[in-house]
């Protein structure tokens, strides 16, 4: 894989100047993106959500059946299910499917927001659940230990399948086409699903739209580690009390309209009186806190715990990996389970990371013209220059703002409608 590297950073080199640089001042031109600050801009989608747009959408939860035997493990009995949040037109229609970042569930934050968009624009919509989230491990993961792209791409298309199976049988949706939208980890994986559908075409996915894919996901996994480490440097107290500060703000907002800018503005400037550190680590703590709950289902999956025989409450046992980040859950959890998948007893970490990279997949990305990413240059899950690297390779199939951070203009009503005017087309 590391040949495959060096031609595409070979060939970003060669047009990074005639194409990169063009392209980025044209994007650049008019862009009005009020945050230069990354870490504030990210912050901002602390209150993302459908909360407060109107009309105020019902929803279903759908529960698909998942893999055979999980729903009757110890202490997880009974919720073996696959859980999705569904938006229901009247009649025929578009289906979108939404996928966020880690540990993301179908109820709360950027999908449901623009769950709402899409419903008001004529389609139906699915939520899905992050593959890193204990749901998903435990209905839909094959392994029973997501965390490699492909093989939870993989898990994905058939969740999406039997999830459009029960729409069209159990609730009778009629469903005129599919299309995808990925955010930060659900755009990598979104990505990858993008070629698992091109060779199968059991699905038939007309468009996919990724926001914000990291391009090395070691670096961004490592950096979120490295931040979520800044308690030690913080203090217990301290770090306490900046989550309670953080979490005040976002229900200060708890009944503001999420569709104006003036709100997010406000937002920001609550956010502005933290330090960059500590932005840093509200940011790893948000992404970290799906981490534990993950492990212990796994564990649980894989047979490593045994429920009934362990001492004392399931809470005892959830708080044994509570220290579980990300950096360990790959190397101790994800890359055995993924050794003994492939069937390469010896890979290393290098070889996991890279064969699950939007780099292992790029020429298949390039000229499939179903596929658009949309990415902002000071993304910091990525270094600005893979970033700048990725837009020269895809081209046109790359939208390149200059500022955001990671996800944090997805609010933003030019991005917004940018968005929305993808799918219609």
């Amino acid at each position: 894989m590391k040949w495959m590297r060096r031609v595409f950073f070979t060939v970003c080199v060669i047009v990074f100047a005639t194409v990169v640089l063009s392209c980025r001042s044209a994007e650049a031109e008019g862009y009005e993106y009020p945050y230069r600050d990354p870490y504030l801009a990210t912050v901002t989608t602390a209150i993302l959500n459908a909360d407060r747009l109107r009309p105020r959408l019902k929803r279903e939860v759908v529960h698909v059946p998942g893999l055979p035997g999980r729903n009757q493990l110890p202490s997880l009995r009974g919720r073996g299910s696959l859980s999705v949040a569904f938006y229901r037109q009247k009649g025929p229609a578009p289906l979108v499917f939404i996928l966020s970042g880690i540990g993301s569930n179908p109820y709360f934050g950027l999908a449901t927001y623009y769950a709402t968009l899409f419903h008001k624009e004529g389609s139906h919509v699915v939520v899905l659940p992050s593959p890193i989230s204990w749901n998903f491990a435990l209905a839909a993961s094959r392994s029973g230990v997501p965390g490699y792209a492909p093989a939870d791409a993989g898990d994905l298309y058939e969740a999406m399948q039997q999830i459009l199976s029960v729409l069209r049988t159990r609730y009778a949706v009629k469903i005129v086409r599919v299309n995808f939208m990925g955010a930060s980890l659900g755009a990598l994986e979104g990505a990858h699903l993008s070629v698992i559908d091109a060779e199968q075409r059991s699905i038939g996915i007309d468009k996919y739209l990724l926001v914000n894919p990291p391009v090395d996901l070691g670096r961004a996994l490592a950096q979120i580690d490295e931040w979520h480490a800044l308690a030690g440097k913080l203090g217990a107290d301290r770090a306490k009390g900046i989550v309670a500060k953080a979490l005040a703000i976002v229900d200060s907002f708890s009944k503001d309209r999420r569709d104006d800018p003036a709100i997010f503005d406000q937002v920001a400037r609550d956010f502005a009186r933290f330090t960059r550190e500590e932005l840093q680590f509200l940011i790893a703590e948000d992404l970290q806190a799906a981490v534990p709950e993950l492990a212990y289902v796994t564990q649980i999956v894989r047979g490593h715990i045994i429920p009934g025989s362990a001492k004392g409450p399931a809470g005892r046992r959830l708080q044994e990996v509570k220290d579980v980040t990300f950096a360990s859950y790959r190397e101790q959890i994800a890359l055995p389970a993924w050794r003994l998948e492939a069937g390469e007893p010896q890979a290393d970490a290098e070889r996991f990371i890279e064969t699950g990279s939007l780099a292992s997949i790029l020429d298949r990305l390039r000229g499939n013209s179903k596929v658009h990413v949309m990415h902002n240059a000071d993304d910091f899950i990525a270094d600005r220059r893979a970033i700048e690297e990725l837009k020269a390779a895809l081209g046109d199939q790359m939208t390149l703002y200059p500022h955001g951070g990671h996800l944090g203009n997805a609010w933003y009503p030019e991005n917004r409608e940018a968005v929305l005017r993808f799918f219609r087309r």
